[in-house]
């Protein structure tokens, strides 16, 4: 009588999952999110203008286009005289208020101001100095890049004058820390565009 011994494999351990790969959308994100960094040099004071204001519009933007483009091809179908009114009435409103969303930026002076040092773990305090040097601004919210909209600090520049917003991040290393990449928008006065700069302060703490 012959005995058959069954030696079962020993079983192989689980392979670590292997982390998904980043979409091609947000690859090609974060390099145009590192080449706009490197074309902006680290100082303390920033002055806005053309060169470092840029402007796309939002979701309502394009819906509002499209909109627009839908009037426009109704009043050349039933030739309507009032539809055109009405079409070249919005479209005009928009373009001005891509002219007005850019201008609420373009000219401010941001200033970081010193500051503390603080212990590992606690929430580093940032006073940010924004001056007009003509007419009011409203709606520009400044926060720290790669932070949630929830932490976005909306604030107002009076005509002639100045104001202070204050953002914060959590110092995670020990040593000298170099404060983050800063960033100011404004969607003024529809809601139609988004204008945006990119900032680097050259503090350290």
């Amino acid at each position: 009588m012959t005995v058959r011994s069954t030696v079962s494999p020993a079983p192989q351990a689980a392979a670590a999952p292997e982390q998904a790969p980043l979409p091609r959308l947000g690859r090609l994100y974060e390099r145009f999110q590192r080449w706009l960094q490197a074309r902006q040099p680290r100082t303390d004071t920033l002055q806005l203008t053309q060169r470092n204001v840029y402007i796309l519009p939002t979701k309502a933007g394009v819906l509002f286009a499209g909109t627009v483009l839908v009037l426009l091809l109704a009043s050349i179908n039933y030739q309507l005289n009032l539809g055109y009114v009405l079409t070249f009435l919005l479209a005009g409103s928009g373009v001005v208020s891509m002219h007005v969303t850019h201008a609420t930026l373009r000219g401010l002076t941001l200033h970081l101001k010193p500051i503390a040092p603080v212990h590992v773990g606690d929430a580093v305090l940032m006073d940010v100095v924004l001056t007009s040097p003509g007419s009011a601004r409203y709606g520009i919210g400044m926060r720290v890049v790669g932070t949630q909209l929830a932490s976005v600090s909306w604030i107002d520049v009076p005509e002639l004058g100045q104001a202070t917003a204050q953002l914060s991040f959590v110092a995670t290393e020990r040593g000298r820390v170099q404060v983050p990449t800063l960033s100011a928008e404004t969607r003024f006065p529809l809601g139609l565009f988004r204008a945006w700069t990119v900032w680097r302060p050259a503090a350290d703490l």
